[in-house]
């Protein structure tokens, strides 16, 4: 995976908190993390090996809208803000164009789902 880091996270860890600005996206590689509700600071997602997060507000530009918490020992693959709109920029208009409209639609979901 080119222009991905390995980190390295103990459990109980916050990989980010809600409101930090967007600066990496995530693939988890080992372990489980759970995203935390900004609001309630409940578990609202359980995420597991091969599963992607923290994409959202990095390819929006904005804040985290939720906190990332290590539940065991974490290991997962970062990409920076840079590295991953150097990859989006290599692919095709129509991917680019199909690509912003889910990531439109899931704010609106997410949106909904906050309140």
């Amino acid at each position: 995976m080119s222009g991905f880091v390995e980190a390295s996270f103990a459990a109980g860890a916050h990989l980010f908190e809600a409101g930090q600005a967007a600066d990496k996206f995530y693939i988890i590689k080992q372990g489980t993390v759970e995203l935390l509700d900004s609001k309630t600071g409940q578990v609202f997602a359980t995420l597991t090996a091969g599963q992607p997060f923290g994409e959202q507000a990095v390819l929006a530009g904005g804040a985290r809208s939720a906190t990332a918490r290590a539940k065991e020992a974490t290991v997962c693959m970062e990409l920076t803000a840079g590295g991953l709109q150097q990859v989006l920029s290599k692919e095709s208009d129509i991917n680019r164009i199909v690509f912003r409209a889910l990531l439109l639609q899931l704010c609106m979901a997410n949106q909904l789902r906050q309140g």
